[in-house]
């Protein structure tokens, strides 16, 4: 089983692809897996024949246990059993090694084939039924566009969710009032919501995830936060220089406060690093998470390595990570490795805000969104436009000073973005 993010330590196989004996070929999807981020779909890195599958569907297992075997074909599962090992595969795995990493659904294509079973169930993935569920739409009747009619989550974006049901109302003593007994608005409006009804829904796995770990790093990280005031005009004057030009396609504020801050972070690796069983863990790499909002919650795909990176790849990069988290598609890696995470709040007339460190880091950047505002250059009052950071740290292994030290290098790279390009 493989790790397909940072917080996972295991996951539950939905369903299986394939069956033991199938022929496969890189590339394939195999099964599918929910994790505490998402359901994906793992692939084979080694063609072959799935000689054992060790992990049925509805089993839940470990991050690194053998979930199947793959060999030759016509080799004895027996015969490679004893060679499997339990740790992560690598990415070109030997034969009889476990499949490992999620593959991204194919582009939509029209299918003539049902999305109902021989056995009348409906073949729908378990991310598209949880999209479904969340948004009340009616999902049995839907034409799927995956393999053997199966419904996908693309399937569901655009149908519009069926009209609420009348929920009965108990048994009350009859009205008098001959007013009150003929409006059918009144008793449409008492049927559909009972005095003093509550609903109550379980939590999605993703929800589960994101409580427990934010209830963790509350609880477990001494948190403190600094804020600096950014004038932004020189920012979003580049951005708009830049963005028409073929490599800057689509480019944000967001990219360029990615590439700042891996600048940033590389001037002051200690707020890149992070308190781990009582030791400092430094990483030599700067790998920027960015948090992005997906139905009913929170993904963080990483841009590995943006102190490294030009710009023109950063925006590349960031958007193809993020397309894919937004549409239930993150690769393997996409949710692993982030050293630091930023968290924009975009568009929103949001001034400031404190985010919540994630375990395994040792601070977050929240990014407010750009307002315009009296400021003062040169001595002399003007309206600019200005982006308020708040940094939150780990007091246990950052100090003010050095917080201090790390917005300001930040807040200079900002203001003078001509950097951002060398």
């Amino acid at each position: 089983m493989p790790q397909l993010s940072d917080t996972m330590n295991d996951g539950k196989i939905l369903t299986w692809h394939k069956k033991e004996g199938d022929i496969v070929k890189r590339g394939e999807a195999l099964a599918e897996v929910a994790t505490d981020k998402a359901d994906l779909e793992i692939e084979c890195f080694h063609p072959g024949q799935i000689l054992k599958i060790l992990a049925p569907a509805g089993e839940t297992v470990k991050v690194g246990q053998v979930i199947a075997l793959i060999g030759e074909a016509g080799e004895k599962a027996g015969e490679s059993v004893s060679s499997a090992t339990t740790a992560a595969p690598a990415p070109k795995p030997a034969a009889s090694a476990p499949v490992v990493a999620p593959v991204p659904q194919a582009a939509p294509q029209v299918s003539t084939q049902t999305s109902t079973s021989a056995d009348n169930r409906v073949k729908i993935s378990p991310l598209a039924k949880n999209v479904a569920k969340s948004q009340g739409i009616d999902y049995t009747a839907i034409q799927g566009s995956g393999e053997g009619g199966r419904i996908l989550r693309r399937d569901i974006d655009g149908v519009k969710p069926a009209a609420p049901a009348m929920v009965a109302e108990p048994h009350k003593p009859a009205l008098h009032s001959s007013s009150a007994a003929s409006s059918p608005v009144q008793t449409a409006r008492e049927a559909v919501v009972p005095s003093g009804t509550v609903q109550s829904s379980d939590l999605s796995k993703m929800r589960q995830t994101i409580a427990s770990r934010m209830v963790e790093s509350k609880t477990s990280i001494p948190h403190f936060y600094m804020t600096v005031k950014v004038h932004a005009d020189a920012l979003l004057k580049m951005k708009d220089s830049l963005k028409p030009l073929p490599q800057y396609e689509g480019l944000t504020v967001n990219h360029l406060m990615i590439k700042a801050t891996a600048l940033a972070l590389r001037s002051f690796p200690r707020v890149n690093s992070a308190y781990v069983g009582g030791r400092l863990q430094q990483p030599q790499d700067v790998n920027v998470g960015v948090v992005t909002a997906v139905p009913d919650g929170l993904l963080i795909p990483v841009v590995k390595a943006a102190d490294q990176l030009h710009l023109s790849d950063i925006v590349s990069d960031a958007r193809a990570l993020i397309s894919r988290a937004r549409s239930g598609r993150p690769k393997g890696d996409d949710l692993t490795g982030a050293t630091f995470s930023i968290s924009n709040v975009g568009n929103f007339p949001v001034e400031s805000f404190s985010a919540i460190i994630s375990p395994g880091q040792g601070a977050i950047l929240a990014i407010s969104g750009t307002v315009e505002e009296p400021i003062v250059v040169g001595g002399a009052l003007t309206v600019g436009q200005v982006v308020r950071l708040t940094l939150s740290v780990d007091h246990r292994i950052i100090d003010g000073v050095m917080g201090a030290e790390f917005l300001k290098e930040l807040k200079r790279l900002i203001e003078d973005p001509i950097l951002l390009l060398a």
